[in-house]
Order: C-alpha cells, then structure tokens, then sequence
C-alpha cells in the first residue's frame, strides 16, 4: 500500500534507508495507538502480545521491503514527511493515498 504509492511518486527526493526506518517507526507507533485506542483486549494478555508481535512485524517487513525496494528511488518529499508524522493508521493510509 505505502511502498507502491511512495514508488510512483518519483518527483524530488531520493528514498534513503533511513527515510524507510522512519517510516517504519511512524508505522509501529499508529499501530500502537490504535491498538491502545481500542481498549484493553478480552481475556487473557496473550491477545495484547499477539497483537503488539504483529504490529512489529508489520512495520519490521514494510521497513524491510522499502530498503530492498524503494531506497535510491524518487519519491513525494511531503509524502515521506505525511507519513512520518502520522500517528494513526487512518493518517498513514491518506498519506499514501494516490
């Protein structure tokens, strides 16, 4: 979703791995407040570490695929700056909206 938006962009900034950690970061921590935001999950806390590991491995393979694949590239530079600064999911995915 974010990777092919940033990819098309191709106008002013050149995506570095540091760019691609950042927005991995950003990504973790909307992940976190949505989950926060929801409430505390039924039952056991088994579900929060569930959920907490998935939102770690979300951000860790998009960080991952954005440096194998985006890095080097031409990207939006306000693009990479909206989805820095975004802390819900909600802001990261207008943020990368075409």
């Amino acid at each position: 979703m974010v990777a092919g938006a940033l990819f098309d962009a191709g106008c002013g900034k050149t995506m570095s791995e540091e760019d691609c950690r950042r927005i991995g970061e950003a990504m973790r921590a909307a992940w976190a407040a949505e989950v926060k935001r929801a409430g505390p999950a039924e039952g056991s806390g088994k579900a929060t570490v569930v959920i907490a590991s998935e939102g770690e491995r979300l951000s860790s393979e998009w960080t991952s695929d954005c440096k194998r694949e985006l890095a080097g590239s031409e990207v939006d530079p306000g693009e990479i700056d909206c989805l820095t600064r975004a802390k819900t999911l909600e802001e990261l995915r207008r943020c990368a909206a075409p």
